[in-house]
């Protein structure tokens, strides 16, 4: 069976079980700049697709069996008609480097957006869950094949921006909150993907996934007792699964006074 008859619900089982691993990573410098990455690691999912699949069927479809491109969010963001003119300002310094290899199952991301203020921050955070910023349209934009691209059609399914979207970030200067959005996460629990990632995390299937928040100045405050401060107080860290989130959202919703 062909991989473009696959349908969308099992991709994402298959994202899945992948065992995904993401990393969210902000620095803010003494000024309020900074800049934030999120990196995911999905060469499970590219190895198990090509184990369904067949390596040949793969790279049939694969626009080449090796890449390593970095496309600029300026690309897209500057014609879009769905944002306004303040989440482009802040959005079009982004970059995604996507570096896949099909021969060594190969595949991961990164995503940066460096910010002038921690304002600039609190709206790049609040607006990459936008579906308008979604892994699918990036993956799209790579040029990775037409509807039949295995890599645009994996995009198609949740990804980071829309797990992270589940929290809404407010930011001052020595201030740090991320909260629960409930009306989001409601909506998640009525969806078919809600109980599709509820199974797969009762089967041991795991989604790791830590947050590391560098600080010019060392924490006062901290609200969440999971998280970790560094020996200097300047660094926090925060992990968990996507079971762990799915179950006790609230559990991960930190307020950071520094």
């Amino acid at each position: 069976m062909k991989f473009r008859k696959l349908g969308l619900s099992f991709l994402f089982i298959l994202f899945l079980s992948s065992c995904v691993q993401i990393d969210e990573e902000v620095t803010i410098n003494k000024d309020g700049s900074g800049i934030w990455t999120m990196k995911m690691d999905m060469s499970q999912l590219l190895e198990l697709m090509a184990n369904m699949v067949g390596k040949d069927e793969m790279a049939k479809q694969m626009p080449t069996k090796k890449m390593d491109t970095i496309i600029y969010f300026k690309s897209f963001v500057d014609t879009s008609g769905s944002l306004s003119a303040e989440k482009k300002k802040v959005l079009r310094n982004g970059e995604l480097s996507l570096r896949a290899n099909l021969d060594s199952s190969m595949l991961k991301t990164e995503m940066k957006f460096p910010f002038k203020s921690v304002a600039e921050w609190q709206t790049i955070y609040n607006s990459v869950g936008d579906s308008s910023m979604g892994m699918g349209n990036m993956f799209k934009s790579l040029g990775a094949g037409g509807n039949d691209s295995q890599l645009g059609q994996a995009g198609q399914g949740p990804d980071p921006g829309q797990i992270n979207s589940l929290y809404r970030l407010t930011c001052r200067n020595g201030y740090i909150s991320r909260t629960l959005n409930q009306e989001k996460f409601q909506a998640l629990k009525q969806s078919p993907e809600f109980d599709q990632m509820k199974q797969a995390g009762q089967g041991g299937m795991e989604i790791p996934y830590t947050i590391t928040i560098h600080l010019p100045r060392p924490v006062k405050k901290l609200s969440n007792t999971f998280a970790k401060t560094s020996e200097d107080k300047k660094t926090v860290t925060l992990k968990y699964s996507l079971s762990d989130m799915l179950d006790h959202p609230e559990r991960f919703e930190y307020t950071i006074e520094y």
